[in-house]
């Protein structure tokens, strides 16, 4: 059942990151606590969709051992992610690339690995690897999978900051707070073990199911009725 945690934190798709994942045909194979094996080739295939096994790695060594690679440090007050829940960023001190195309700083967000470009290097990405628009009608995202039936799936998104302010401001009757620029676009890779036609069914409820979570965390704080 894909869950949808960003559509209510960030209104970006996504699931948590799978702790036994199969390793994608062709990616690396990573064995546990390989800290020093984390190369920017090896976050590379994690971030052109060419390694589960990959990002399960970084994604252990980040968030659960909590010791990242020397060359990878974490973000701070970055002004172009601000208001996103649940999105960790790093700047990469050995650079790696996307398909290609080089990649100075990266972000997990649940099942996502991604980059964040400036829009215009981002929509030619999303022409070059023949990206669809995603039937999501709370935000803007493409979307191109490696594998029909299982993932992963090759995507983009815009920024999402504020979107639980705007999400409770609507349900109170209240002024949205602005939405961030759309100037730039996040690029990369979601590992969701799902298929396509899974995808587009959630994508297609994600308004609906936005609306619901809203309701539900309205009731939740609500003050009892006298």
């Amino acid at each position: 059942m894909i869950r949808f945690v960003p559509l209510v934190m960030s209104l970006a798709l996504a699931i948590a990151l799978p702790t036994s994942a199969r390793a994608q045909s062709g990616g690396a194979q990573v064995g546990p606590n390989a800290t020093a094996a984390l190369t920017p080739k090896l976050l590379g295939d994690a971030l052109s969709c060419r390694s589960r096994d990959a990002v399960e790695a970084f994604a252990e060594a980040l968030f659960l051992d909590q010791q990242p690679p020397a060359w990878m440090h974490e973000a701070k007050d970055d002004k172009d992610t601000e208001g996103m829940l649940g999105l960790y960023g790093y700047t990469l001190a050995k650079p790696t690339s996307l398909l290609g195309q080089r990649v100075e700083r990266v972000y997990f967000m649940n099942d996502w690995i991604v980059t964040l470009w400036p829009r215009k290097m981002a929509e030619a990405f999303v022409t070059a690897h023949a990206m669809k628009r995603a039937p999501i009608a709370v935000t803007e995202q493409y979307y191109s999978f490696i594998d029909h039936e299982s993932g992963p799936m090759l995507g983009a998104f815009a920024p999402t900051g504020n979107a639980i302010a705007a999400m409770m401001a609507k349900a109170f009757g209240e002024k949205a707070p602005p939405s961030p620029p759309a100037d730039r676009l996040f690029v990369g890779c979601n590992y969701t073990p799902a298929s396509e036609a899974e995808f587009l069914e959630a994508a297609r409820r994600s308004t609906a199911m936005a609306e619901d979570a809203s309701r539900d965390v309205v009731r939740a704080i609500a003050p009892p009725s006298s």
